[in-house]
């Protein structure tokens, strides 16, 4: 049994150690933007190609990010006084000015005592987003917001509440409803192709409205960067690029013209583009 100990001991240390180096490798990848060289377009996505889940590394991420911000994190890290877990629980609060209190109390507390610590001073913080089926098409949804928004919520009810009275569920689908309708590019789309079912395009360089429109449509509001046949998820930070550029005779026309996320569009210029493009 001691013997069994004492290779738990070393293992615990190794593994422990392994963190340390693992966030601070992280950290230079992220700071010369490395992870772009390998063919990744975020250093999540990077992280992911290692073998950790979502979970683990949204948290060596974060963590990461923190540490190069509060290099006494980092400290703290490497010489086993803190726990990973306890680092990712200060992080979203951690600077500088309020780093020596909440260091020492995630070195010397355990999870739950440092959350309580952390819920009294920000109460704000201390209801966790989470999200989980309760059926096969229904979710249980978990958030803290401000007195505030709930009146906002409470007035979208009330209107909501024509023939019979509206649940907090419906008064969410009515703003998200709205909100979509006027901001999302898909909607916009859908409204230009039926009152400008088609037009010219007299200058190259400018792309118009109803051209956006267009491609936002074709591509469905997501990048279309394509490796293995497995196309990029993201649908955020989009911009539109010309495949064949103009300077070499490329065209502003639906065909030559398709969504990129700014990672993989800056991959591209920078000449380490590694993929293809996926037009429906």
């Amino acid at each position: 049994m001691k013997t069994l100990h004492a290779r738990a001991v070393a293992l615990a240390k190794t593994y422990l150690k392994s963190e340390s180096e693992l966030i601070s490798v992280l950290q230079e990848i992220d700071r010369c933007k490395g992870f772009r060289e390998l063919g990744f377009k975020s250093l999540f996505e990077y992280a992911r190609s290692l073998g950790l889940s979502e979970s683990v590394a949204y948290n060596f991420i974060t963590v990461a990010r923190k540490a190069s911000e509060v290099p006494e994190l980092r400290e703290k890290l490497q010489t086993q006084e803190m726990t990973l877990s306890n680092a990712k629980t200060i992080a979203p609060i951690l600077n500088s000015a309020n780093q020596e209190k909440w260091l020492e109390a995630a070195s010397t507390l355990s999870k739950r005592e440092l959350e309580k610590e952390l819920a009294k001073e920000f109460p704000e913080r201390s209801v966790q987003e989470t999200t989980r089926y309760v059926a096969e098409e229904r979710m249980e949804l978990k958030l803290g917001i401000s007195e505030a928004l709930l009146k906002k919520l409470k007035r979208v009810q009330d209107l909501e509440s024509k023939n019979s009275a509206a649940s907090l569920e419906q008064a969410l689908e009515a703003m998200a409803d709205s909100y979509l309708a006027k901001n999302d590019p898909l909607e916009k789309a859908k409204r230009a192709r039926q009152l400008f079912p088609g037009r010219v395009n007299p200058n190259p360089r400018v792309i118009p409205a109803h051209l956006k429109h267009s491609v936002q449509t074709r591509d469905q509001a997501q990048c279309t960067h394509s490796k293995s046949g497995k196309r990029c998820q993201e649908r955020r930070w989009l911009d539109i690029h010309h495949i064949e550029p103009l300077a070499q005779g490329g065209e502003t026309t639906l065909n030559n013209l398709t969504l990129l996320c700014k990672a993989h569009h800056q991959m591209l210029h920078a000449g380490g583009f590694d993929g293809q493009f996926i037009l429906r």
